[in-house]
C-alpha cells in the first residue's frame, strides 16, 4: 500500500508510536530458527506480519542482515541455527582484487529471498508502512575488504577504498531500486563502520556514497 513518507515522517514524533527493530526476535513468536528468518522468504514474511499483529508499531520492519549483499559478492558466511550469519575472512586484498570482482545481479544468493519477503510483507501489512533495510557502502567494503583494514585503508590505501565504493554502489543502488518495485516504503540503511571514522573521513569514505 503506497503512503505519503514525507507526511508520516513529519507526524512519526507526535505519533508517540515507537519504531522497534524486532525482525530477528519475532523468531521466537513464530517458532522458528534465525537460520530459517534469514534464508527463507515465507518465514520472514510471517515474523514481519506477527509483530505488526503484536505491537502498534509506526512501521513493519524487515530482516537486519548485514551479511546478505556481501555472500552476494562472494564473502563466506557463517550461518548457525540461532546466530546472525557473520562474515568471515577477506574476500579482497587490493586494488586489482576488487577490479577484477564480480559485480552480483540483484536477487543473486539470499538477495532474492529478502525481496521476496518485502514484497509478501508489503501485500500483506496495509495499515503501516513497511520498510526494507540495506546494507551502508562502507560498511559493505568493511565485509568485503575486512573492517580493519577498511579502516586503516582510509589512511594508507584510499584508492583501495574508492574502487571497492565504486564497485558496491551501483549494486546497491539497484537492490534498493528493487524493494521499491517491490512495493516497501522506505529503506532502513545501516551503515555502522562509518561511526567508526571521523568526521573528515565520513565525509568523504561515507556520505557521498
Amino acid at each position: 500500500m503506497k503512503f505519503n513518507m514525507h507526511a508520516w515522517l513529519t507526524e512519526l514524533p507526535a505519533s508517540g508510536k515507537p519504531l522497534p527493530l524486532l525482525s530477528l526476535p519475532s523468531s521466537a513468536r513464530i517458532g522458528a530458527s534465525v537460520w530459517q528468518l534469514t534464508h527463507d522468504a515465507a518465514v520472514q514474511t510471517a515474523g514481519m506480519i506477527r509483530i505488526a499483529y503484536e505491537t502498534d508499531a509506526a512501521a513493519a520492519v524487515g530482516i537486519m542482515d548485514l551479511s546478505v549483499e556481501a555472500e552476494a559478492f562472494g564473502c563466506v558466511v557463517a550461518a548457525e541455527k540461532n546466530e546472525v550469519p557473520t562474515v568471515k575472512g577477506q574476500l579482497v586484498k587490493c586494488t586489482d582484487e576488487v577490479l577484477a570482482l564480480r559485480s552480483p545481479a540483484v536477487g543473486e544468493k539470499r538477495t532474492g529471498v529478502f525481496i521476496e519477503a518485502a514484497a509478501n510483507a508489503a501485500a500483506h501489512i496495509k495499515d503501516r508502512p513497511v520498510l526494507a533495510n540495506i546494507i551502508g557502502p562502507f560498511t559493505l567494503v568493511g565485509r568485503l575488504m575486512g573492517v580493519t583494514e577498511a579502516l586503516v585503508n582510509c589512511l594508507v590505501n584510499e584508492d583501495f577504498v574508492y574502487a571497492a565504493l565504486e564497485k558496491v554502489t551501483p549494486f546497491l543502488m539497484e537492490y534498493a531500486l528493487a524493494y521499491k518495485k517491490a512495493g516497501v516504503n522506505g529503506l532502513i540503511m545501516a551503515e555502522p563502520l562509518a561511526g567508526l571514522l571521523s568526521p573528515t573521513l565520513e565525509d568523504i569514505f561515507s556520505a557521498p556514497y
